[in-house]
């Protein structure tokens, strides 16, 4: 006999579980499938431990830097297990809260992976489970690199899970967000680290000036970038690997003692038997309306399964609208502006249009960036390369997008998206008095640089 539930969730990653907290609190009883661990990539094997691994790396780079301030410590290297072992720390803390959480609003979870038997019913351990509403938040997996060799290759899963040793020297490859922080992570460690990146510039999604920036401050920290480079294979060596890679100067190659792929990642579907519940899906992506309701009408889909933008928080507020809507609530998120992060030194951060991408849309921008060199906060700091570049509508004053390559990025990034989210515009922006001395005064700046008004810049 099959249990019932008003809603089912498979997967519990930051979509899933967010949408069972949110069922229940709506009032509907509420099953979730994880086969893993609750908390998903994002908890587990992503956001969370690469961010732990990150601030043990630039606490390192603090230590180093810290004559040039006027204090005198000695420098005597760094433990990688001791890294490892806060990473877990932090990691099992933030699961323990999200299991706590689930068994505090009643919501039964069951450690096991489902699958469609029909519309209406799974199967999970040979249990089989029906709900009036089903959402599929099955997430991700990274994607593997399609070339010769890639067995020799690990994922990202290798620096996030486990105690794995690194060797002196790690080929990237990929130049996104996952390859850029893991740069900027090893080669705090002081490893050479190689990325061989296939499009013709780093973050290819970010803003130009971004990718320029970024790519020169890795050079200086001592990383290959190699762009515009489409890798052939990948052959054992003597003592590691050596990875083959065409550019348009001809074949070129280096040495490694480990290659790590950070080509991205892809829905993971294909255990789901989709089929016989009658869910379309394209390349394993699941297809949905804007609401988030698969082509059968009690099926939902959300997160990473759905394609578009890979991210927690983006997944996370899928799931809150759409267990709002099951619930016949209103949700007013705006989803069509959902923040990025980037965890490198300086971060990067941005929200909406690019520059570029405004144009091409057929927007006649006005573009106000502000140099960091100008900014108090940041000369204090020594982060004083970089930008905050905002983009505005010329003919509406509305703002389009915003690029932020500086210290604090990701923390300051929430003012703009909350502009762009509400339609605000120059007008609005310009009503803010920012504390000084912070980092968040170039927000104010870059406003005024639009119309030729900065106060520190010409």
């Amino acid at each position: 006999m099959s249990k019932h539930f008003r809603v089912m969730i498979l997967g519990g990653g930051p979509a899933g579980y967010t949408a069972a907290i949110r069922c229940a609190q709506n009032g509907l009883e509420t099953v979730l499938f994880e086969s893993r661990q609750v908390g998903g990539t994002c908890l587990n094997r992503g956001c969370i431990p690469t961010k732990s691994l990150l601030h043990g790396a630039e606490t390192l780079c603090t230590v180093r830097e810290a004559a040039s301030v006027g204090v005198n410590a000695e420098f005597c290297g760094y433990d990688l297990d001791k890294m490892y072992a806060r990473r877990d720390e932090v990691v099992a803390k933030l699961r323990g809260g999200v299991e706590k959480l689930l068994k505090a609003r009643k919501i039964t979870v069951v450690n096991a992976f489902a699958s469609f038997k029909d519309a209406k019913t799974v199967v999970a351990d040979g249990e089989e489970y029906t709900a009036d509403d089903i959402i599929i938040a099955a997430g991700s997996v990274p994607t593997a690199l399609k070339a010769e060799g890639s067995e020799l290759c690990v994922n990202s899963d290798y620096l996030l899970e486990g105690s794995n040793e690194i060797p002196e020297s790690v080929a990237i490859v990929g130049g996104g967000v996952i390859g850029v922080e893991f740069a900027e992570f090893l080669s705090s460690l002081g490893k050479k680290v190689f990325v061989i990146e296939y499009f013709d510039r780093l973050l290819l999604n970010m803003d130009k000036d971004v990718s320029q920036y970024l790519a020169l401050a890795l050079k200086k920290k001592g990383v290959s970038v190699n762009c515009g480079a489409a890798v052939t294979r990948v052959e054992k060596t003597s003592d590691g690997f050596r990875v083959i890679f065409n550019t348009a100067k001809g074949e070129n190659a280096v040495e490694a003692g480990l290659v790590v792929v950070c080509t991205g990642r892809r829905a993971f579907t294909e255990s789901l038997a989709l089929d016989k519940a009658g869910v379309s899906t394209e390349r394993g992506v699941v297809l949905t309306d804007g609401n988030f309701r698969t082509n059968v009408e009690n099926i939902w889909a959300i997160g990473d399964c759905v394609g578009g933008m890979m991210l927690a928080h983006n997944a996370a507020a899928q799931g809150e609208y759409v267990a709002d809507l099951i619930a016949g609530r209103r949700n007013g998120v705006n989803l069509k502006v959902v923040p990025s992060c980037i965890y490198t030194v300086p971060e990067i951060a941005a929200v909406g249009l690019t520059e570029q991408k405004a144009t091409e849309a057929g927007y006649e921008v006005s573009v106000g960036k502000f140099p960091l060199g100008a900014n108090g906060k940041s000369l204090i700091a020594g982060r004083e390369r970089g930008f905050v570049k905002l983009v505005f509508d010329k003919k509406t004053q509305k703002l389009l997008g915003a690029t932020l390559y500086c210290d604090r990025a990701t923390d300051m990034i929430g003012e703009l998206a909350l502009a762009l989210a509400n339609g605000m515009g120059k007008e609005e922006l310009e009503r803010v008095i920012r504390p000084h001395p912070t980092v968040e005064e170039s927000i104010g700046e870059a406003v005024l640089a639009s119309e030729g008004r900065a106060i520190h810049s010409l």
